[in-house]
């Protein structure tokens, strides 16, 4: 009965009985599954505050796609360069540059710059809430 009600149920056993929680606010959005039910094992949303709860889940997807980029752009250098140079001034090819984890070391900071820059730019200016 234990790993019924306790484990694989909810975290009081006798879910039902439990209306008026705050831990309910949130049972009929998008992503709720039956087994589980509302799944918040760190209690962020205990408050029940729905626009903490949408700014989270917005948050959540921004930073999965983020991921997802961060993933491909470690694929696809394995497969394809760029021609000419990273930093002509350095002497650094595209061709020549590590893959992975490695390449941080050689891009020269002026690039990492840019790239900051970039990323900054458009998540001020292009993603806001």
């Amino acid at each position: 009965m234990f790993f019924q009600d306790g484990l694989t149920g909810s975290a009081w056993g006798d879910w039902a009985n439990y209306t008026d929680s705050p831990l309910r606010a949130f049972e009929g959005e998008l992503g709720v599954q039956a087994p589980v039910g509302f799944w918040d094992p760190l209690g962020l949303s205990a408050d029940g505050d729905m626009d903490t709860f949408k700014r989270r889940r917005a948050v959540e997807l921004k930073h999965g796609r983020i991921c997802m980029l961060a993933c491909t752009g470690y694929i696809i250098p394995e497969y394809f360069r760029w021609p000419g140079f990273l930093s002509p001034e350095k002497g650094l090819k595209f061709s020549e540059m590590p893959h992975g984890i490695a390449a941080i070391s050689k891009v020269p900071l002026e690039g990492w710059l840019q790239i900051v820059l970039f990323i900054g730019h458009y998540e001020g200016y292009f993603w806001r809430q």
